[in-house]
């Protein structure tokens, strides 16, 4: 008899333990999953009633879950509610609930088995999301639109993180690429742009916010600096310690470090990449403030090495085998899970 692939064979037994808890010996995860939740023979009426969307495992996505989800997908591209056409408002309520129901699953896995992901993992992922924001007030704003205190918002992204890991080391065992793999796609796509370094430049900035205030005092904020540098030689480096508001650069002289024009917002790129080297530009003006740039060195745009991409390849190769093994993963779940979908009440 042909032996099953031991990547197959891990899937199997996965399944089979999802089915057996679930389905015959009434383990630690339908224990769990059963806890405090409402009954699934629920009509459509009842259910627009208490205005669920869907049940997973007889746990409820209410409408309210689904158009924070919604607000959240439109809010990340700039968009709202009232611009969106009827029609592409729909499909993006039914792409995000079919996330909630996947989030939902993964949750109830995970913490059907009570994982927990190691305290540093959980700290260096909280760490890297507050890293994000521009400052302390955007990050503050963002917390206020999750509807969340800091200390919520903290204790969300952990179980989130354990939750994502509880996932990873379900599929890590079928994940591997070669040498080989990694050399033939760097063939194959010789011609693509991901391969050819685009142009770059590294700058260094002063930048004064207008997200609280927008007058004439930040104005003059930043047009003094620029003073104090073109015209009373004094240094870039210690003005911006002493007056830029970007946390994340001011105590490093307002270096940003090596970036492309995708990197940074079209409104900067449009002016900082026609600077030429080591000259102050004019202050400028974007939505979130003024800038005042100076670039420190340019590279143009050139192709790649496989020594220099080798590596971020293998990393391309396995996040495409994690989304499809996280998919099968999931459509696995589903199979085992119940689940009942409201459609109807999306409208």
């Amino acid at each position: 008899m042909k032996k099953l692939p031991w990547r197959s064979a891990f899937y199997l037994v996965v399944l089979l333990y999802l089915f057996i808890d679930l389905k015959t010996c009434n383990g630690p995860l339908k224990r769990k999953i059963a806890e405090s939740r409402p009954s699934s023979s629920i009509t459509l009426e009842k259910a627009r009633q208490l205005g669920w969307v869907a049940l997973v495992n007889q746990e409820p996505i209410t409408q309210n879950q689904l158009n924070l989800a919604v607000a959240r997908h439109l809010y990340q591209r700039g968009k709202s509610f009232e611009e969106t056409p009827e029609k592409a408002l729909l499909q993006i309520k039914r792409a995000s609930l079919r996330g909630l129901i996947d989030d939902v699953m993964i949750r109830q896995y995970a913490d059907g088995v009570d994982f927990e992901a190691p305290d540093e993992e959980k700290a260096a992922f909280i760490q890297s999301w507050e890293n994000q924001f521009h400052n302390k007030r955007e990050l503050a704003d963002r917390t206020e639109f999750q509807e969340l205190s800091e200390t919520e918002v903290k204790e969300q992204l952990g179980k989130i993180w354990s939750r994502k890991r509880w996932l990873e080391k379900r599929i890590e065992p079928g994940l591997g690429v070669t040498d080989e793999e990694v050399k033939s796609w760097f063939e194959a796509n010789r011609d693509n742009e991901s391969l050819k370094e685009p142009e770059k430049i590294r700058a260094r900035q002063i930048f004064i916010s207008t997200v609280e205030e927008d007058g004439d005092e930040q104005e003059a904020a930043i047009k003094t600096a620029h003073r104090r540098i073109t015209e009373d030689e004094e240094d870039f480096a210690e003005v911006a310690r002493e007056l830029s508001e970007d946390e994340r650069t001011r105590e490093h002289g307002g270096d940003l470090n090596w970036f492309s024009r995708k990197r940074v917002p079209d409104e900067f790129a449009k002016v900082v990449f026609d600077q030429t080297v080591n000259q102050i530009g004019e202050p400028f003006k974007t939505k979130i403030g003024w800038h005042l740039v100076e670039v420190t060195d340019h590279q143009p745009a050139r192709p790649v090495n496989f020594e220099d991409v080798a590596e971020e390849i293998k990393i391309h190769l396995l996040n495409e085998q994690k989304v499809d093994k996280v998919n099968e993963l999931l459509g696995k779940l589903r199979k085992v899970a119940h689940i009942i979908v409201f459609t109807e009440n999306l409208n």
